[in-house]
This record gives structure tokens, C-alpha cells and sequence, in this order.
């Protein structure tokens, strides 16, 4: 688009970009892929929006905020002849383009445009080809030529990592007069990709109301498929960017969601049984840890990008904006999952509490065992002082003309060992409780399985056994004779 614009009805002439104005529709698909970038060296391999689309007015607000909305990491023109789909065969693409996006989380995002020609409904086998990825250029699957194209390499099991379920598809069309704009039942059939009627009460399709202001403009938004048409060209360049970093808030949402699900498996089956208190602190640790990073990530990848009113003060881009990310169900989502976090969070500051708890009890018994070996000890050493003070004296018990080790002093010996038989039997009677005690805070049940005990103690829930498996019982060597029986039966009661 490269007209100065035209001017507005009315007193006042004042001059607007000029519609866009295309011969043929325009098919935007963005696919969400499991490759991602370093956050930190994204600035580094990526260039702003605004270098490659025609932003009008907006230009200056997205390149302000360009370190909070998606970069352009590579485009490419596709040969249009080497174009193949699985079920459109209405000739081949007028244009056709690839992109590649990278978020702020440093999550990869790619979109294929083809300008194609016909008519929106014309374009249904299209769309579903498109969104299923079912389309082949020079010979490659459309997966595995992005994946050749962003470099991403076989993961462990010799397979290239395709797309993910999240994508959104964008019909751009022309519109001249009011009476080029579709109806109801058309929109309908395309973001539905069904020619097949419907009843208008149950439908998921939203009008977002700024953008269907003027009789010459209209903007239907489903779930998975929007249908724009008489719009300019730079809003149009708007909207892409915001299905993209919607379409990356949905992937992101839900690996957060496949995180905490292992997480909370992990949870559940922790042992207590291997190990101590230090083994179950270091691994409810690791999982807080992770937790942290999740709930990170759920509020600056998700939740803050559902607004973008803050950064682009467009009443159009922000309407598409919030309606797309509603229509795709992101914000009960994102609820959902942050109670998610904060539950199992919660449930893991618990069971740290009852591992200090545990540590707490060993500390004591620890504290005690010294105190008693000290106290023990410190009574020998008097006893001794008091035996060796003995020989010191100069009494008639004590004579100087014999050895302190003569059978005289025998009684006095075997008292002093039996002193420290005495504070070894105590000292590994004390150690032997101890460990007993460990045990039993050990094997007591703190895993996701003695829930269903406490279940079934306190409302009587009740705990079925694992059925055991059916055993085929061994064939019979007899044959079954009950056929032959029934053919004569049936031969004698046949009239000849």
C-alpha cells in the first residue's frame, strides 16, 4: 500500500489511509511450533515489525514497545508453481509468503499467506488444508520446510518436531460497497469450514464493533478462522501481529498446563519411603522451584499479552485484540491454571512445612542424645578424678608397696567398666529409638494414595481392588459335534 490517502466526507477534509484493494483473497494461517530462542539473544537475530510491514500511524507505538510484541525472524517468497494442497485444486497461489515470528518468551511462531483467487467460498478446502498443515512446497511437507528453515534439528527419536495445535486463520478480503460485504451465512461457512447451514442462535462468531463501524467494513472472529474485509491495509498489518502473539499465548498457556500436570504427578507420587527429610525437601524444592518459572511465565507470555490497548492506542487493533483473545477462551484458561499453581503451591508449602516439622523432631532428638553423652561423659570423667584422687591420698587403704593394677583394687575396676557399659548401652538404646522414629514418620502414608484412605475413613468412600485379568481357558482337543447333530436334525426334518 503506497497512496498518500484520501479524504473524509464531510467539512473538515481530513485525510485517512485508503482501503485496501486487492484482486484476489488473501489466506493468512499462524501456526504455534515448539521451537524457542534464548529470551536474552532474541534482540540480537530479530527485526521490529515495523521493518517489514506498513504500520501508517501506528508505526511509532509499535516500534516503542517493540521488546513486548512479537519480531520478525525470517521471510521468504515461496515458488508458487511447487504449491501443492490435499484438497483445493482450484489452480494454484497467486503469492505466496512465510514468516517467522519470535515472542518475547523467545517462542517461535510461523505464518504462510497465499493470495489465491475465486471467491470466500471458494477458499473452505483451502482453509482446511491450511489448517491441518496438509500442503506440500517443493516437494517438502510445510512442517518440515520450516522447521529446514529455522534451523531446527531430529529430536531424540529421529523426528522433526512439528507444529502445535494452536493456529489461527486470517481471510482478507476486498470490499468496495456495502453490498460486497458477505452475509451471515457466508461468514459463517468460512470460519466454520463447512458449506453446510446453521441456526445463528448457536454460534460462536463475534463482531468486534469497532472494526464493523462503517457499511463498507466487516469483521467476524471465530475461534480458529477470521474473516476481514474493507479494512486499510496498515490495520490489517495490526491484526496479524495480534493473532500472532495470541496464538503464542495460547501454545505457552498450554505447555504451562502440561508443566503443572507433571508436576503435580510428581507431587502425588512422591516417596517417602527412600530417603529422608533432606531427599523429600530437595525434590518439593525442584518442583517450587519450577512452579515459580511457571507462574513467571503464565503472567508476562499469557495474562499481559491480552492487552495491548497499553502499548498501541488503537480502538480497532485493541477491540480485534481482546475479542480474538476471548473468542479463543484464554482468559477463563489462564484463570483455571493460575489456581492451578497457586493450589499446588500451596499443598507443596504444606508438606515443606511437615518435612521442618520431621527435621525439627530430629534435631531435638539429636540435641538430646549429645546432652545426655556430654552429661554421661562428664560424670565418668568425676568418677575417674575421684578414683585417681583415691590413689592419690595418702591413706591406709592405699598402699604405696603395690601396683594400682593388683587384684586388691579389682572391685574398684569393675565398677569403672561397668560405668561404661552402662553409658554405651544408653547411648545405643537412644540411637536405636531414634532411627525407629524415623521409620515410622517415613513409612507413614503422605503420598496421593492416602487421600483415598482419609476418603474413605471420613465419608466412607470405598477402595476397589485392581481387577485381575481374565485367563482364556485352553482350547479342547474334542471337536464340537453340536454342528454336525444339528445338519442331520435339520436333513430329517427336511421333506423330500
Amino acid at each position: 500500500m503506497s497512496g498518500n490517502g484520501t479524504l473524509s466526507d464531510g467539512q473538515g477534509a481530513i485525510p485517512f489511509e485508503p482501503f485496501a484493494s486487492r484482486e484476489h483473497i488473501r489466506l493468512t494461517t499462524v501456526y504455534s511450533t515448539p521451537w524457542t530462542y534464548d529470551p536474552s539473544q532474541v534482540q540480537s537475530v530479530t527485526k521490529r515489525p515495523g521493518d517489514f510491514f506498513r504500520l501508517g500511524r501506528l508505526a511509532k507505538y509499535y516500534n516503542r514497545s517493540d521488546e513486548q510484541l512479537p519480531r520478525v525472524i525470517r521471510h521468504e517468497a515461496l515458488n508458487c508453481s511447487s504449491v501443492t494442497c490435499h484438497r483445493w485444486s482450484a489452480g494454484e497461489p497467486v503469492a505466496a509468503h512465510m514468516w517467522y515470528f519470535v515472542l518475547p518468551s523467545g517462542q517461535v511462531v510461523v505464518a504462510l499467506t497465499l493470495d489465491v483467487p475465486g471467491t470466500l467460498m471458494g477458499t473452505i478446502p483451502l482453509l482446511e488444508d491450511l489448517y491441518y498443515a496438509s500442503i506440500e512446497c517443493d516437494g517438502l511437507p510445510l512442517e518440515q520446510l520450516a522447521a529446514n528453515r529455522i534451523g531446527c534439528k531430529l529430536n531424540s527419536r529421529g523426528e522433526v518436531p512439528g507444529f502445535l495445535p494452536e493456529r489461527h486463520q486470517l481471510v482478507f478480503h476486498s470490499v468496495n460497497t456495502p453490498n460486497e460485504i458477505p452475509d451471515d451465512d457466508t461468514i459463517q461457512r468460512i470460519i466454520y469450514r463447512s458449506d453446510l447451514p446453521y441456526r445463528a442462535e448457536h454460534s460462536s462468531i463475534c463482531y468486534p464493533q469497532e472494526l464493523n463501524r462503517r457499511p463498507t467494513t466487516v469483521a467476524a472472529l471465530g475461534p480458529y478462522v477470521s474473516v476481514l474485509g474493507g479494512h486499510q491495509d496498515y490495520v490489517e498489518n495490526c491484526l496479524l501481529i495480534s493473532a500472532i502473539q495470541v496464538v503464542g499465548s495460547a501454545a505457552r498457556l498450554r505447555q504451562i498446563r502440561e508443566v503443572a500436570y507433571a508436576y503435580v504427578h510428581r507431587f502425588r507420587n512422591r516417596t517417602t519411603g527412600q530417603g529422608g527429610a533432606h531427599h523429600r525437601r530437595t525434590a518439593l524444592e525442584d518442583i517450587s522451584d519450577g512452579l515459580s518459572q511457571l507462574e513467571l511465565e503464565l503472567s508476562y507470555s499469557v495474562e499481559v499479552g491480552g492487552d495491548i490497548g497499553m502499548l498501541v492506542p488503537a480502538l480497532r487493533v485493541e477491540s480485534f485484540h481482546q475479542e480474538l483473545f476471548a473468542a479463543m477462551g484464554l482468559i477463563g484458561r489462564a484463570a483455571t491454571i493460575g489456581q492451578m499453581l497457586t493450589r499446588l503451591s500451596n499443598a507443596i508449602s504444606a508438606e515443606l512445612t511437615s518435612v521442618q516439622s520431621m527435621e525439627q523432631r530430629a534435631a531435638d532428638r539429636r540435641r538430646v542424645r549429645t546432652v545426655v553423652a556430654v552429661t554421661f561423659v562428664t560424670t565418668i570423667s568425676g568418677t575417674l578424678g575421684l578414683l585417681f584422687g583415691f590413689f592419690g591420698i595418702n591413706a591406709r587403704q592405699v598402699d604405696a608397696h603395690r601396683s594400682m593394677f593388683d587384684e586388691n583394687y579389682t572391685p574398684i575396676y569393675t565398677l569403672i567398666v561397668a560405668i561404661f557399659l552402662c553409658a554405651i548401652v544408653i547411648f545405643a538404646g537412644m540411637r536405636i529409638q531414634e532411627r525407629w522414629e524415623e521409620r515410622r514418620d517415613r513409612s507413614s502414608k503422605r503420598t496421593w494414595d492416602g487421600t483415598h484412605h482419609v476418603l474413605a475413613r471420613e465419608v466412607g468412600a470405598v477402595i476397589l481392588d485392581l481387577p485381575v485379568p481374565p485367563v482364556a481357558s485352553p482350547r479342547s482337543g474334542v471337536p464340537s459335534t453340536r454342528l454336525s447333530d444339528d445338519r442331520n436334525e435339520s436333513s430329517r426334518s427336511t421333506p423330500r
